[in-house]
Parts: structure tokens; sequence; C-alpha cells
């Protein structure tokens, strides 16, 4: 029987962000990970942990780095933070002149603090 992780249901609650925030549905999102959705509702709900396979196609099918779907207390592990690992999502969306142009600016700001 599969029981609540608060670990688990923050990664879940990520996934529920993000997934959101692209305007898609479970439906899609598990579809697009090749799970079942009640799989997906399960690792979405805490109830379940998934498997790095299924990690690997949910941040795919979701465009985000892993480490933008992992829980609070493992940031201090990563190399850098969930906000910065957005910003990188984002950058990646522009053309490569913006991302040139962005990536430029976000070093003068960096070297004037």
């Amino acid at each position: 029987m599969n029981t609540y992780n608060p670990e688990a249901a923050e990664m879940g609650a990520r996934i529920v962000a993000r997934r959101e925030q692209l305007g898609m549905s479970a439906a899609e999102l598990a579809v697009q990970a090749d799970i079942s959705a009640a799989a997906l509702s399960q690792i979405e709900s805490g109830q379940r942990f998934a498997r790095v396979q299924t990690l690997i196609a949910i941040a795919k099918a979701l465009k985000v780095s892993l480490d933008c779907l992992q829980p609070q207390g493992l940031d201090q592990y990563s190399n850098i933070s969930t906000d910065m690992s957005i910003v990188v999502m984002k950058l990646k969306t522009k053309s490569f002149d913006n991302q040139k142009t962005l990536t430029k600016m976000f070093n003068a700001m960096v070297d004037t603090i």
C-alpha cells in the first residue's frame, strides 16, 4: 500500500505547478511521460515516489531539468538553485540573440553585487 511521504508530496506539488503553468492536463502529462494516469496521480499526490526513468520522462515532458522537481531539502546538494534552474529553462526558450543579450545583462548584474 502506498503511503504519504512529505518529500514525495513536495516533488508532486512541483510537478503539478509546472504542469499547470504549461496549461497541461494530468492526462496529457501521463501520455507524454508514458505512464498511467493513476501512477501520475499517485506521484503528484505524494503517495508514491517515481522511479528515476519516470522522473526523467516527466521532466522532459514538462521541459525542466530534474533539479526543478527535487524537494527543497535536497537543494543543498544542487550546484544551482531551483529558482535559477527555472530562469535557465526560460532562457532556453528565447532566440540565440536574445539569449546572448540576456546573458550579458545577467553577467553585468552579478558583477555589480
